[in-house]
């Protein structure tokens, strides 16, 4: 039997909090390619992207230490928990994999800039560890995960074989489908739309007003290549995410300005 020291060390984090569905059936699979440690979130941060706590102390919890599985809360933020992991919890010990999700919800399109938990991603890959995220297109009350187990293995299976750049990272969505429905894996590319936002307007008992931001993600990209179109057809979407934001396209017409 291999030693558990000479596996990978996979890092497990999400931003729906540690004690989420989808955080659990994810750590269960990456179980099965090495030593797990799973540091996340002390409860729900959807929607909080790359934010970072600095005026306020961070603290976290251990919850479980066993052999085969480490399991922490952190009272922050998704990237407040990777860094908490990183330069605290594990020290010394460097990840093989990061593993963000199963997020509780899609994040294609432009929910990807919005997402704590493809930050996590992203942060795993500015300090150089191959990074994936999944997510479930589900915000139900009972998302069913069991179905999407065999495809997170692979492509976990695969990540670890192949090893991903420094400056790569997978946004991986999973449509929300009995297993004998879902058609199978695309390679996509993040669908140009963006979200279509209001405001509700309502008034406390003491008259003043307060708001609930809501909306829905356009469907302007009509293109059958990228993340949104293949998770509507039954696909799951591996789209690679890259760290560098340049627009390389523009450069050229920008050195034309007159400064």
């Amino acid at each position: 039997m291999e030693n558990k020291q000479d596996l990978p060390l996979i890092l497990v984090t999400n931003d729906d909090g540690v004690d989420a569905l989808g955080i659990k059936v994810l750590a269960s699979v990456a179980k099965h390619f090495g030593k797990v440690v799973v540091v996340a979130p002390a409860r729900a941060q959807s929607g909080k992207s790359h934010a970072i706590t600095f005026s306020t102390p961070l603290r976290y919890r251990m919850l479980k230490d066993t052999p085969e599985m480490e399991v922490y809360k952190v009272y922050g933020t998704p990237v407040d928990a990777f860094k908490i992991a990183d330069r605290e919890i594990l020290k010394d010990r460097r990840p093989d994999l990061l593993l963000s999700g199963i997020n509780h919800g899609s994040n294609t399109s432009a929910s990807l800039i919005y997402s704590g938990t493809m930050a996590t991603v992203i942060e795993g890959c500015l300090n150089g560890i191959p990074a994936i995220g999944f997510s479930l297109t589900d915000n139900g009350q009972t998302p069913d995960f069991e179905a999407c187990r065999m495809y997170v293995y692979s492509i976990i299976y695969q990540a670890l074989k192949h090893r991903m750049p420094a400056d790569v990272c997978l946004n991986v969505n999973i449509p929300a489908v009995p297993k004998d429905q879902i058609a199978g894996v695309r390679v996509t590319r993040q669908a140009l739309n963006h979200w279509h936002e209001s405001l509700e307007k309502r008034l406390d008992p003491q008259g003043h007003a307060y708001f609930w931001l809501t909306g829905h993600l356009g469907d302007e990209d009509k293109g059958e290549d990228t993340d949104e179109w293949a998770v509507k057809h039954n696909f799951i979407s591996v789209q690679p995410v890259q760290v560098d934001m340049t627009a390389y396209h523009y450069m050229d017409t920008l050195k034309t300005w007159n400064f």
